[in-house]
């Protein structure tokens, strides 16, 4: 049986995000999409003076894959329960432009900064443009990048094609869901040894 772990925070501790992270593979497996002045989605073009990059931060009720050497591999869940909750917190801490590269602590920067931010909700019909496929309760982020050396190296070279969220979060097994992701960890695991 896989390992499967969902994520929670508890809004009266350290639990929850402290960054988003700029990084080479996210885990979410979802890349930017640069946007030009007029607002057209670019894969690899765009508009020096726009400097947008839309992505996923957070996808609700997948099962993303990790490794770490205690655990082995396993798989975590952000329920969209869980993703609502914790932009909330996230907010309330005033946390939206806590923006470094690479998970490193040392590379924060003050030249990325939030511009938007949704949950998608079919419902309500808040679905940005080119995430339609993304399951509902996700968080999407856009960002404007006023470094030009960074924003060419993240539309020049693979070093930064998506967001990466960290902080501290609590893992609980729950053996009832586990059957609602049992054949998504499955597919994953095709995915991975096909690789």
């Amino acid at each position: 049986m896989h390992k499967l772990f969902y994520i929670h925070i508890n809004e009266n501790d350290e639990t929850g995000m402290n960054a988003i992270s700029l990084v080479e593979s996210p885990a979410v497996e979802r890349n930017f999409l640069c946007f030009e002045k007029e607002n057209k989605l670019k894969l690899q073009l765009h508009d020096e003076s726009q400097h947008v990059i839309t992505g996923v931060v957070a996808l609700a009720d997948t099962p993303i894959y990790r490794y770490n050497p205690s655990l082995g591999e396993y798989w975590v869940v952000f329920t969209k329960e869980t993703i609502q909750k914790m932009v909330e917190k996230y907010a309330r801490q005033g946390l939206f432009n806590s923006v470094n590269l690479d998970h490193d602590d040392e590379r924060f920067t003050d030249s990325v900064y939030m511009i938007e931010s949704y949950i998608i909700n079919k419902q309500r019909n808040i679905v940005p443009v080119g995430f339609e496929d993304i399951p509902d309760g996700s968080w999407i982020c856009s960002f404007k990048v006023e470094d030009d050396a960074l924003w060419s190296e993240i539309i020049n070279t693979d070093k930064f094609n998506g967001f990466s969220l960290q902080g501290v979060f609590e893992l609980s097994e729950n053996e009832q869901q586990f059957e609602k992701h049992e054949q998504s960890i499955d597919e994953l695991i095709d995915e991975l040894v096909s690789k």
